[in-house]
């Protein structure tokens, strides 16, 4: 067989392939960070709703599965009047990430991941009273919807009422409350 010399060009492209793509290495790193960027302002948009949607779950879904277990443990009582944030957390009422403990032993306070939560006698004894203290604005907003349901007699954020036991929810009320501050406080009642 004839050896056939080979052209320039046919050993190019056996040759160096970098010098072979004329840019377009620059053309995909641009595609490949504009993406990068795209991701990026996504997740800064998504992730602060998305956690304070899962931290304000935390709470209502803890308050939902407390109030019953306080309200079964003032049955038999004529009224609120004993009531105290450390009877709740010494019965055990919250779970266990809620408590403030010594060892295994709680102390009697419960605590969410920005404050107290405490609980108190209210309208005369007959009603209980939950105070939530330092209640980030994405999070507050989320737990005041939450008060809309039939377990909450009442409820207020940073002292304005939200609900009463004649006016159902006032989510507008609540979310202009909630947006006036980073650390907001909520409460609710609640009867036996």
């Amino acid at each position: 067989m004839k050896n056939i010399p080979q052209s320039s060009s046919s050993k190019f492209r056996k040759g160096n392939r970098w010098k072979k793509q004329n840019g377009n290495f620059l053309i995909e790193m641009s595609i490949a960070a504009a993406l990068a960027a795209v991701f990026a302002l996504i997740t800064w948009l998504l992730v602060p709703d998305l956690l304070a949607s899962f931290n304000a779950w935390k709470i209502t879904n803890e308050l939902k599965t407390a109030i019953p277990k306080i309200q079964s443990g003032y049955n038999n009582r004529t009224s609120f009047a004993l009531l105290t944030t450390e009877e709740v957390a010494k019965m055990r009422w919250f779970s266990d990430g809620f408590l403030d403990k010594n060892g295994e032993i709680p102390n009697g306070a419960i605590k969410t991941k920005w404050g107290d939560i405490t609980f108190a006698p209210a309208s005369g004894n007959n009603q209980a009273v939950g105070t939530l203290n330092n209640i980030p604005s994405r999070e507050c907003i989320k737990i005041a919807e939450d008060f809309g349901q039939a377990i909450y007699t009442s409820a207020t954020v940073n002292s304005t009422s939200i609900k009463t036991t004649t006016t159902p929810l006032a989510t507008i009320t609540a979310s202009d409350q909630c947006n006036s501050s980073d650390a907001n406080t909520l409460t609710f009642n609640f009867r036996r």
